[in-house]
């Protein structure tokens, strides 16, 4: 979709003032918007009760998770936060974006999606043949 996008504003090869109104909504669905929020800037002491509780005001959250170094068994600093739809969660998105949680500011965002592979092609190659092996 993004490639349709720029083949739609750089079209004739010049970008005009007209073809930049792209309104937010139309930006978000062609981005995919997900009812998974990733959440960075989490408290250290913020536990995934006080996470889910926190966007539990714009929505039923589903699943709440805050990701540990398994190492160290602390928190990396960021999470997930999961809602049951999709407007709970962009509505959420824009509310707490920006807000203070356990004395730190939280940055919201949607989770992008993951890459997703070929998988009838190879991901790994051959190793290079050795000048013996091409003398041969």
């Amino acid at each position: 979709m993004a490639a349709l996008i720029r083949k739609n504003i750089f079209r004739n090869g010049a970008v005009s003032h007209s073809n930049l109104k792209i309104s937010a909504a139309q930006l978000v669905s062609y981005r995919g918007f997900t009812s998974k929020l990733f959440v960075k800037g989490v408290s250290f002491s913020t536990t995934e009760e006080m996470l889910a509780d926190a966007f539990s005001q714009f929505g039923q959250v589903t699943e709440a998770t805050i990701i540990t170094d398994k190492g160290k068994n602390r928190s990396k600093g960021y999470g997930y936060v999961t809602f049951s739809t999709e407007e709970e969660a962009q509505n959420a998105l824009t509310e707490m974006n920006g807000k203070l949680l356990d004395g730190r500011v939280l940055f919201v965002d949607n989770v992008r999606p993951s890459r997703r592979y070929n998988t009838d092609v190879p991901l790994a190659r051959q190793p290079p043949q050795s000048a013996e092996d091409s003398r041969h």
